[in-house]
C-alpha cells in the first residue's frame, strides 16, 4: 500500500476515533434526569410499612423518578390531614382513619397495603396478668381514632370492660409505653408485636398477641385485616398517574426483595430509616408473620377492616371496596416486574 493510501485510512481512522469520543463525552456530561419531589406523611414511622422504607434504601425510588421526602406525624388522622389539604402526595398510614374520612365524604384512594395482618399486642405491666382485672385502670392505645385504639377499645371490650366508661386513656407517644409501665404510670396497652424483647425486660405479660392467627381472629373476626397501606387523593392520581405508578413499581420492587433475603439482610438494609433503634434478625423475623407479599388487598382483607370499623363506630354505613381501593397500579406492578 503506498503511503498516501496509508496517511488517508490513518486520518479516516482518527477521525472516527474522535468522533466516537467525543459522542461518548457528551453522553457523559448529560445532565441528569430531574426527579419529582414528593412528600410522604406518614402516620408514624412504623416498621408496619417496611417495603417504603426499603424502597428508599435500595434506590427504587430514585430509579422510577421520585424524590420523596418523609413528614412523620403523631398518628394517622393528622397525617390524613396533611394529604387531604395537599401538603402530601403520598400518606403512610392505618385504614381506619382513611375509612373515616372517607365516611364523611373525604375520599381518596388506598393503593396497596403492606401488611396482611395486624402486629399488635396488648401488654400489662408486672403484677397484672388476666384483661379483665382492667376495670379502673389506666391504658394506652394511641391517639384516639386510630388503628391501635380501636384495637385497644375492642379487646377490653371482649373481656366484658366498657372501654368508653370503665377506664382511663393515656396520652403517650408511642415507643414511651414501657417505660411508662416500668414506672407503674400505666397499667397496659397497645405495644408493636416487635418489642417482645423489650415487653421481657419490664417484665411485662403480653396478654394478647395479634401474630397469631387464632387470637388474630378474636380481635377482628378474621386473620387478615389489611390495614397497613398508602394513601392517594383522587386528584393527585388523576394528574399524575405516572408518579403513583413509579411509587408502586418501586414498593412492589422492595417486596419482591424482602420476600428473597434473609431476616438479617433485611434487617441491614432498612436499619438506617430508624435511627436510635435495634433493628435486627428477630424483629424481621416476628414482623413476617404479618407480611404482605404483593401488596395486594383480598376481598376478605378489606372486609374485615369495614366490618370492625362498622363495630366500633368508626364508619356508620358500608364502604364497597371499589370505592376505597384502587389495585390498577399494583397489579400493573406485579404484571410487570415478573
Amino acid at each position: 500500500m503506498s503511503r498516501t493510501k496509508i496517511s488517508f485510512v490513518v486520518v479516516i481512522m482518527l477521525t472516527m476515533f474522535l468522533s466516537m469520543t467525543a459522542g461518548a463525552n457528551a453522553s457523559n456530561t448529560e445532565k441528569p434526569k430531574e426527579l419529582t419531589k414528593v412528600v410522604f406523611a406518614e402516620a408514624v414511622r412504623g416498621e408496619g410499612w417496611l417495603p417504603i422504607y426499603l424502597a428508599q434504601e435500595l434506590g427504587y425510588f430514585a430509579d422510577e423518578g421520585i424524590d420523596p421526602k418523609f413528614v412523620t406525624f403523631r398518628d394517622g388522622p393528622v397525617a390524613l390531614m396533611s394529604l387531604l389539604n395537599g401538603d402530601a402526595q403520598f400518606c403512610i398510614i392505618g385504614f381506619e382513619p382513611v375509612l373515616m374520612a372517607f365516611d364523611k365524604g373525604e375520599e381518596s384512594k388506598v393503593i396497596l397495603t403492606t401488611l396482611d395482618s395486624q402486629p399488635y399486642t396488648f401488654v400489662s405491666r408486672s403484677g397484672l396478668k388476666d384483661i379483665k382485672d382492667f376495670k379502673g385502670k389506666v391504658v394506652f392505645g394511641g391517639m384516639a381514632g386510630s388503628a391501635p385504639y380501636y384495637f385497644v377499645k375492642t379487646a377490653l371490650r371482649n373481656a366484658g370492660i366498657d372501654p368508653d366508661k370503665e377506664v382511663t386513656f393515656a396520652n403517650l407517644n408511642y415507643g414511651a409505653e414501657l417505660v411508662a409501665m416500668s414506672k407503674g404510670d400505666l397499667d397496659g396497652g397497645y405495644v408493636r408485636a416487635t418489642r417482645f424483647a423489650q415487653v421481657d425486660e419490664v417484665g411485662g405479660n403480653v396478654l394478647i398477641d395479634a401474630t397469631d392467627p387464632v387470637q388474630h381472629k378474636a380481635i377482628y373476626g378474621s386473620e387478615l385485616f389489611q390495614a397497613t397501606v398508602v394513601q392517594v387523593s383522587d386528584a393527585y392520581i388523576k394528574e399524575h398517574p405516572e408518579v403513583v405508578q413509579g411509587f408502586t413499581n418501586a414498593v412492589y420492587k422492595a417486596i419482591k426483595w424482602q420476600n428473597k433475603h434473609s431476616d438479617a439482610e433485611v434487617a441491614k438494609a432498612v436499619s438506617p430509616f430508624f435511627p436510635g433503634r435495634n433493628i435486627d434478625g428477630p424483629l424481621i423475623k416476628v414482623l413476617r408473620r404479618c407480611l404482605s407479599d404483593d401488596g395486594q388487598f383480598t376481598e376478605e382483607g378489606y372486609r374485615a377492616v369495614v366490618d370492625f370499623c362498622i363495630a366500633n363506630g368508626v364508619i356508620k354505613k358500608d364502604i364497597p371496596m371499589s370505592a376505597s381501593v384502587d389495585q390498577t397500579f399494583i397489579k400493573k406492578a406485579k404484571a410487570q416486574l415478573k
